[in-house]
């Protein structure tokens, strides 16, 4: 049973590690966008803070204006506080376009429809970094 679970462990590895190793600019930012809406939706900003490039994460806590209970906390577990929040005000995203602008960057656009039928087009720069592809920008479309 162990020699099992040992191969299944293995077998599992390698498809995983082929399976990153193929994934193109394209779906690696698509997948990095989708996986950020859906921690913020889910009210996890903390994972939501892990997917933005530390250069961008760090220029959106400098142009967060916040309470001064809020202060106290670390940088990121404020971004992480405000990103929670904005969660609760999504009603719909869709993905319009995904483009590789080249093999370390990326763009996504994404239709988001809050509760109260605003639609805001925004476009999402990816960037792989060592480890992952991460957000390095969003700015609205218009």
């Amino acid at each position: 049973m162990k020699k099992v679970a040992t191969i299944l462990a293995v077998v599992l590895a390698g498809f995983f590690v082929f399976k990153a190793c193929g994934t193109s600019p394209e779906e690696a930012s698509e997948g990095t966008v989708k996986e950020f809406i859906s921690a913020i939706k889910d009210g996890d900003g903390k994972e939501a803070v892990k997917l933005l490039y530390p250069p961008f994460r760090d220029a959106l806590v400098q142009d967060v204006k916040l309470p001064l209970q809020l202060t106290e906390m670390k940088p990121s577990e404020m971004l992480a506080c405000v990103l929670s929040s904005m969660g609760e005000n999504i009603k719909k995203v869709k993905v319009l376009d995904v483009k590789a602008i080249d093999d370390k960057h990326g763009e996504v656009i994404v239709k988001v429809i809050d509760k109260n039928g605003t639609e805001k087009i925004l476009a999402f720069i990816t960037i792989k970094d060592e480890k992952r592809w991460k957000i390095a920008s969003i700015s609205n479309v218009k």
